[in-house]
């Protein structure tokens, strides 16, 4: 909501801006709509702050209030398109300033008369909102539901499913770990989604310790806590006498300090919110030395960090019940003498509750509370869980506890969670791409010192951190990349959407129509196989109010581009077509305020699209024909993903905006390209391929030269992507270019698969941002290794050797070798390594590719020393044994190599919780980077 008001008040003012001086009564309208506005927008940012729903009167008011400030923008950036088009012609003399005179004027008149129509709809919103007092009392009033927590509370320990290892494993923390002496105050924090069981856990682990301790206490609290009362029930529990006379939050911090200095205390803090309220209330708790205990739970994870002090090893996080559990605990409510002919509904029910406690016993007890069980009253619940979910009181804990992590989020938060309801269920999503989603929509405001998306990027941090969404894949440097949200959110999000007419989700053609008639601004399109009946419905839909179109699925529909007029974000990246034609996007040059667009399928571009003046984001992973050749005209043009083997129009020097290019390909494109490259100083993301001739030396000079001066501003990934066969040659010598202003190299990521170097380049060792590295070298030494080891933020490491080692190599111990390394791949001929004691102490994760001949020349001192590696949790290798200038070979059998990968581990403190994963590839099609046996001289792996 802000975000669009935002945007629509800056407008009004430019508008009333010198520029349009001479235009007394078009200033005019423009003031009394900015003001009226601005009075509307003030009463909107009360009530979403309201903690209670609004009733239907003024909910319809608030939608009224955001359509109307949609349609104002729409018209202004219609009017100003319009006049600077014109005023942009190119025609010359007399007669192009009479068509743009002439133009202007019909400009002016058709806005003019858009916006008293629009300032008409103003005073009859307004007058509406004074008529009915839509913000006079409007919460509905509703019973106020019992928190879901005070069940947790009272549950009998025998009951319990799934609590056991959680239990032990807090204790565990509690009681073994950490501190240098047990004595000290231990804090203990509890962190995970709502409906996780952090409430159970923790009241189980009081009720096995409490025991043990005379003064005790747990405390709920709630969302915006009564401090006074909060400390009082403290008291009260530990026994101590109340204070008579009213005193201030400050007096009572001092009296249950000086209560508990001398007494060992175990306390339980639940549900914190906020890391201030943990700030206050820690004062009260002295580290008297006598082993006093504080369990804390939160759903955030930024509040669980500050109740332990920042110690990582305190914070506990829950997980979801597995399989067995969830049906355990399914069954243990609703009965096991219906288990068995209603297990595959149950087992799809319990997919749907994604391993949440409390989700499991809510829709059990639902289930359980029905008069009969039949298979079809059963798949009918599950097939209408959603409505079930808001309309059940059965159901009641479950949506309150969901209601109140999305009422905590601040306001631009909850409009970054709701356009995440334009995905399908369980869709895997991409931080990157929802990231650049965000910035295009407008809902990452202006700031000072911060980057945009580096805005949005904490902005999705920070829903991580409040459990609103889940992570799906996480980097060995603890960023998620991807994450998804669990079902019972996105059910939450499509109702709070549906609500403020947000977004709309269709999944059956025939609804599009109907829905549209609400005006929705945002549209996307969950469409299976069969939707082939599209075009002829697409042919009739008007869209031009369409801010938003995402579409998902397997289907030939698709309604015409050029019914998107206003359309800011155009998502096709997950559309899918049985059919081979391309996908025709030419219309595309009439979108003037499209922003982001993004194809997964075979796309045709119009020969030139200047006229995107906004647009910053064109991601297209194929390309029927070339790219516009006036691209580089697009003055926001920030991330540029085209197809490998696509050439670039010449003059890319000019895209100074551009921080994305992918790719750049060496084979195809101009030398005055290849010197262009080097202006673009903004570029934080490059990619080098090359599908074509490999260029020759001087044009090679030219761009590597290129890329060390981006290296010297602000690149932060540069990726060589591996090419089989065609490989792009390294620089010539030491001194080549990649070496200018390395000091102040921002370079963290560098994967260059497709360059061979003759060994590792000395400079690597001085960029000392680097955090992931991907290098292919002819031969590696121990000078070499000491070299990497000295990057002291590399956490990520993958080694392509072409020849055998002539040396085993020592992998060192100290402070400064490898100290956050936590994945290592080494592809050669064989791994000789031996690690130091103490070497790698963070490695969680060896790959080696070698070969079996590899394993047995050296059999047991393949690998020497992996005890030493102390947080290794899982071990992959992959042995090639295929066949050596066309002569089949004895090769090496899964069992010898995972004996000798086993009996190298033997020592291993962990040696039983240590994953080892052998893979054999008998025949290689395509030859892998160690290739070549230095000590035979002869190929042994050829392509077939």
């Amino acid at each position: 909501m802000a975000a669009v008001m935002n945007s629509v008040m800056e407008k009004l003012a430019d508008l009333m801006g010198e520029e349009y001086e001479k235009h007394k009564t078009m200033r005019r309208d423009m003031a009394f709509l900015r003001d009226e506005l601005r009075s509307m927008d003030a009463v909107l940012k009360k009530l979403a702050e309201a903690e209670e729903e609004l009733d239907l009167p003024t909910v319809e008011w608030r939608n009224q209030v955001m359509d109307m400030a949609f349609d104002i923008e729409d018209s202004i950036d219609g009017f100003i398109h319009q006049v600077g088009d014109d005023a942009n012609t190119g025609d010359a003399g007399f007669i192009a300033k009479i068509r743009h005179y002439v133009s202007e004027l019909r400009a002016r008149h058709h806005f003019t008369n858009q916006i008293q129509e629009l300032k008409t709809r103003v005073i009859q919103v307004s007058e509406r909102r004074k008529r009915y007092k839509t913000d006079e009392g409007s919460s509905r009033s509703r019973c106020v539901a019992v928190d879901p927590r005070v069940t947790a509370l009272y549950t009998d320990a025998g009951n319990l499913v799934g609590i056991d290892g959680p239990t032990d494993e807090l204790i565990s923390l509690l009681e073994e770990r950490g501190c240098a002496s047990l004595q000290c105050l231990r804090v203990v924090s509890i962190v995970g989604f709502g409906g996780l069981g952090k409430t159970t856990v923790a009241n189980e682990v009081y009720r096995k310790l409490g025991g043990q301790y005379n003064f005790k206490a747990f405390v709920s609290v709630s969302q915006r806590p009564d401090l006074l009362k909060l400390l009082n029930r403290i008291i009260s529990k530990v026994g101590m006498p109340q204070l008579n006379h009213t005193i201030e939050v400050e007096d009572l911090i001092e009296n249950v300090r000086e209560y508990l200095k001398d007494k060992r205390y175990f306390l339980v803090i639940d549900d914190i919110w906020d890391a201030s309220v943990w700030e206050i209330l820690r004062c009260a708790f002295p580290d008297n030395q006598r082993g006093s205990k504080v369990i804390t739970t939160t759903r955030i994870e930024t509040v669980a960090k500050a109740c332990c002090a920042y110690r990582r090893e305190f914070i506990y996080r829950m997980k979801h019940l597995d399989d067995q559990n969830s049906t355990k605990l399914f069954f243990s409510r609703v009965g096991y003498a219906c288990a068995q002919p209603l297990i595959e509904i149950a087992d799809e029910i319990l997919q749907k509750c994604g391993g949440l406690p409390l989700a499991i016993i809510s829709i059990a007890s639902l289930l359980a509370s029905q008069p009969a069980r039949s298979r079809e009253q059963w798949k009918f619940v599950c097939s209408s869980l959603s409505s079930n979910l808001r309309t059940n009181p059965t159901l009641e804990g479950m949506r309150q506890v969901l209601k109140l992590s999305y009422n905590n989020l601040p306001p631009h938060l909850k409009t970054c969670l709701l356009y995440i309801g334009m995905y399908p269920e369980d869709h895997s999503i991409e931080k990157e791409d929802l990231v650049r989603l965000w910035v295009a929509e407008g809902f990452v405001g202006k700031l000072h010192d911060q980057d945009a998306e580096e805005a949005a990027g904490s902005y999705f941090n920070e829903l991580v951190n409040r459990s609103m969404i889940q992570p799906t894949y996480t980097n060995y440097n603890g960023e998620v990349l991807r994450c998804k949200v669990h079902d019972m959110i996105l059910d939450l999000i499509r109702q709070k959407s549906e609500e403020e007419n947000f977004l709309r989700v269709i999944d059956n053609i025939h609804d599009i129509a109907t829905s549209l008639q609400s005006r929705v601004r945002r549209l996307s399109l969950h469409f299976g196989f069969g939707a082939s009946q599209g075009p002829t419905a697409a042919a009739s839909l008007s869209m031009s109010h369409i801010r938003s179109f995402a579409l998902f699925g397997n289907t030939c529909f698709m309604p015409p581009i050029s019914e998107f007029k206003y359309i800011r974000v155009l998502n096709l990246k997950d559309w899918r077509s049985d059919g081979d034609d391309s996908i025709d996007l030419t219309p595309i040059c009439k979108l003037f305020e499209l922003r982001y667009l993004n194809v997964s399928r075979e796309a045709r571009l119009p020969a030139r699209i200047r006229s995107l003046k906004r647009l910053e984001t064109l991601d297209l992973d194929k390309l029927d024909g070339d790219v516009p050749s006036d691209i580089v005209e697009l003055p926001c043009l920030l991330h540029l993903l085209v197809p490998y083997g696509k050439r670039l129009p010449d003059g890319i020097c000019a895209m100074k905006s551009l921080r994305t290019l992918r790719s750049f390909d060496v084979g195809v494109n101009s030398v005055d390209n290849f010197k262009g490259l080097g202006e673009l100083m903004n570029v934080k993301d490059l990619w080098i391929t090359c599908t074509g001739t490999v260029p020759q030396q001087g044009i090679k000079d030219v761009l590597w030269s290129s890329i060390g001066k981006l290296i010297s501003c602000k690149l932060r990934a540069l990726t060589f992507p591996h090419f089989g066969p065609v490989n792009l040659p390294p620089p010539v010598a030491e001194s080549d270019c990649l070496t200018i202003s390395l000091t102040e190299s921002n370079l963290e990521i560098l994967a260059v698969s497709s360059t061979m170097f003759p060994q590792v380049p000395s400079w690597i060792g001085q960029h000392h941002k680097l955090s992931e590295l991907s290098l292919t070298v002819n031969v590696l030494t121990q000078d070499d290794v000491d070299l990497l080891a000295q990057l002291l933020n590399l956490y990520h490491l993958e080694l392509n050797i072409r020849k055998s080692l002539k040396e085993r190599i020592l992998i060192h111990s100290g402070a400064v070798a490898f100290p956050v390394l936590k994945y290592f791949t080494l592809s050669c001929f064989a791994p000789w390594l031996i690690f130091d004691t103490g070497a790698m102490p963070n490695l969680q994760t060896l790959r080696l590719n070698h070969h079996g001949r590899g394993l047995k020349r050296y059999g047991r001192f393949i690998l020497e020393g992996i005890a030493h590696l102390l947080n290794l949790k899982e071990v992959h290798v992959v042995i090639f044994n295929g066949y050596s200038n066309g002569k089949a070979r004895p090769g090496t059998t899964v069992a010898d190599a995972e004996a000798t990968y086993r009996n190298a581990i033997n020592e291993h403190p962990g040696q039983h919780s240590i994953k080892v994963e052998v893979t054999l590839f008998c025949l290689v099609l395509t030859p892998p980077a160690f290739i070549y046996d230095s000590d035979e001289g002869e190929v042994v792996e050829e392509s077939q």
